[in-house]
């Protein structure tokens, strides 16, 4: 009896137990899992030669590379960039010139070009006042009877002494805005608006005219130019005029580029225009994403790169014997 007592009490004394006995702890939920946010992939403006030789741009590669690799070289004003005096207030050095990479041929290919370079070889062109004005102020101080000049020989064969002393007329390509419109307009229907190569080089450029042969009279009063000289010069930089909004260069990646026909518009305007890149389907994707460009991209990178050297393009040159000699009297 008494161990059937004590069974019970301790059967009873175990339930107590259980009964006290807390819950075990319940496992932890697994933490959410985060999404990741869709990012536009980084872009760095140096894929953008890369991407030109894709779109078939050798020249504009190649002139892009350059300037990227340069020391650091910029003029900070639009009086500046015209002396090619750069950030320190010295001229430009001589490696910021450069005399090989652009040819004539080659820009000649481009039907613009072509109108403006015959453009500059016809008698309205080379016989305006101003023209005549330039010419008697270079040949003044060389007069002597039954003299002959050779004005490159003169300038020791340096298109930039002769450009210095010699040129007196220009006529440009893409300068002007029915030219800006009418090239833009032209590329849209050709090639969606990609630029071609000549675009992508030089922009608007201009074609120069100097002096190439010269002769005087008996008492070098009299002076007749047989023939001139042309040749490109064209400042490769990214300088933004005063007052204005820094030029659109399209929307670029590493394999190539689109034109925003807003952001164009406004470049024609002269206005400014907000920029945003652009996604051309999955934005995680760096093919599909296009980054704005402009002068003011270039600037930004030479201030962190502390490097980036704009340059003076010269073209070669051409010799063009006038049929009707230019004519000026030395009063």
């Amino acid at each position: 009896m008494v161990n059937d007592i004590e069974r019970v009490s301790n059967a009873i004394s175990r339930f107590k137990t259980w009964l006290n006995t807390p819950d075990p702890p319940k496992a932890p939920k697994p933490a959410p899992i985060e999404k990741k946010k869709e990012t536009v992939p980084p872009f760095d403006l140096q894929e953008i030669p890369g991407a030109m030789r894709k779109l078939w741009m050798p020249v504009s590669a190649k002139l892009m590379e350059r300037w990227f690799a340069g020391a650091l070289n910029y003029s900070p004003t639009d009086d500046d960039e015209a002396a090619h005096i750069n950030q320190d207030g010295m001229p430009y050095p001589l490696e910021m010139y450069d005399t090989t990479t652009v040819k004539l041929d080659w820009v000649l290919k481009y039907e613009r070009a072509k109108a403006q370079y015959d453009a500059l070889q016809k008698t309205e062109y080379l016989l305006t006042p101003k023209s005549l004005k330039s010419i008697g102020e270079a040949l003044f101080s060389l007069r002597a009877p039954y003299g002959e000049i050779d004005a490159l020989e003169l300038c020791n064969g340096d298109l930039k002494e002769l450009h210095k002393r010699f040129q007196f007329q220009r006529t440009g390509v893409g300068s002007s805005l029915s030219q800006k419109i009418g090239t833009f307009i032209a590329q849209r229907a050709r090639n969606s608006g990609i630029p071609d190569d000549l675009t992508g080089a030089l922009g608007s450029f201009n074609f120069y005219a100097a002096i190439g042969y010269a002769n005087f009279n008996q008492n070098g009063s009299h002076a007749a130019i047989t023939s001139i000289i042309i040749y490109i010069k064209d400042n490769y930089t990214f300088t933004t005029e005063a007052a204005q909004p820094s030029q659109y260069l399209g929307h670029w990646n590493r394999n190539g580029v689109i034109i925003v026909p807003a952001s164009m518009a406004a470049v024609v305007a002269g206005i400014p225009w907000i920029d945003y890149s652009v996604a051309v389907g999955d934005t995680r994707i760096p093919g599909n994403v296009y980054h704005p460009v402009r002068n003011s991209s270039f600037r930004e990178w030479q201030q962190r790169h502390n490097r980036g050297g704009d340059f003076v393009i010269f073209s070669d040159h051409r010799y063009i014997t006038l049929r009707e000699p230019i004519q000026l009297r030395f009063t």
